[in-house]
């Protein structure tokens, strides 16, 4: 259950049942998800007004049973079946939603442990396919109210057996304004706006050239959005949205160019899928639509002109299709996710089957 149904349910259904002994909360390994929901519904979402602490508590218990039934579904047999992998995806993705509402720091203590273990036993496809891609590491701010907005994101808990974190590429960028933010004040008292830097002045007026050239088009945007985005100066908002959406105009043209000027060398297609890459991280961050629109146009023309390598090694497996709730906050985790995008040339979407009963 996600945090939101929790919320709509706690509105509706004022507290929860009398505390009731810890045998009567036993989840099966047939169709666990419905036996967690059945607990929920019945010892924690009732209509009795009754203690906080037998809320708690309640939760508590089912959370346990939750625990247990995942670690067996993944642990206990040779080799774990398609079935029970999925058995634990979902059951684990409810209980995480329903942690995040009502008791996060169990959880949180758990899935490093549960990590820990998956790693160990190599269950690498449960790991990027599950853990990392459903984002089932820790609760924090983004997606718990229990924390601060200052709370320090759980980078590095995805960061193993070659992942990273998905919100990761938003997350740095939000890092640097912040960074910025802190110096504006500073800059407001001791510069006058005839001492400002040129930069500074351009980033204040918007008044830039935003240019990206094809040999080295990330380390050229990534310059851009810190001398003219992360600026140091207090800028109004118009302009500093208008000086995002020049850069990002930038990055696209050069992407088509990389893409379509003649054939792509090997090399400039990865210079295209590395710059995607950064800049769908932060327009998921500062405003995904251009980003949405555009991105359909170019998995066309890549089509078309038969870059079927790019599209499957780079567009598919980087998932550098439309931004949605998995990358952006401007998304509900209820909104659909972009699974036709990818159904071309034989692809399918790589969260597809992790989200199938979405």
């Amino acid at each position: 259950m996600s945090k939101r149904k929790a919320e709509g349910a706690q509105s509706d259904k004022m507290a929860t049942a009398e505390k009731v002994p810890q045998n009567d909360y036993t989840i099966g390994l047939v169709d666990p998800v419905k036996d967690y929901q059945k607990l929920i519904e019945t010892r924690v979402q009732v209509d009795e007004i009754v203690d906080d602490d037998v809320t708690k508590e309640n939760f508590d218990r089912t959370a346990a049973s939750a625990r247990d039934v995942i670690w067996r579904l993944i642990f206990d047999e040779d080799g774990t079946s398609q079935s029970n992998t999925e058995k634990a995806s979902q059951l684990l993705e409810e209980y995480r939603g329903d942690a995040c509402f009502y008791d996060p720091m169990p959880y949180n203590e758990w899935i490093v442990k549960l990590r820990d273990e998956v790693l160990k036993r190599e269950l690498l496809d449960f790991w990027r396919d599950v853990l990392v891609k459903k984002q089932l590491g820790p609760c924090w701010s983004r997606d718990c109210d229990l924390f601060d907005s200052d709370d320090t994101p759980p980078l590095e808990f995805y960061a193993h057996a070659g992942c990273t974190a998905p919100f990761a590429a938003s997350l740095k960028v939000r890092a640097a304004q912040e960074q910025a933010s802190q110096n504006q004040d500073e800059a407001a008292v001791s510069t006058t706006p005839g001492e400002l830097s040129t930069d500074d002045a351009a980033a204040r007026s918007g008044d830039f050239e935003a240019t990206l050239t094809k040999e080295n088009p990330l380390e050229e945007y990534r310059s851009l959005m810190k001398r003219f985005v992360l600026a140091k100066v207090i800028v109004p908002d118009s302009v500093h949205q208008a000086s995002v959406n020049k850069i990002a105009a930038a990055a696209r043209e050069i992407i088509w160019k990389l893409l379509f000027d003649g054939t792509p060398s090997a090399e400039d297609q990865n210079k295209a899928a590395e710059l995607l890459q950064e800049y769908k991280g932060d327009a998921g961050f500062y405003g995904p639509d251009d980003y949405n629109d555009w991105i359909f146009k170019l998995r066309d023309e890549v089509l078309t002109k038969e870059l079927l390598d790019f599209w499957r090694e780079k567009m598919v497996k980087m998932e550098l299709g439309p931004s949605c709730a998995r990358d952006s906050d401007y998304y509900d985790y209820e909104d659909p996710l972009p699974l036709e995008f990818y159904e071309k040339a034989g692809c399918k979407a790589p969260f597809e089957a992790t989200f199938n009963d979405d």
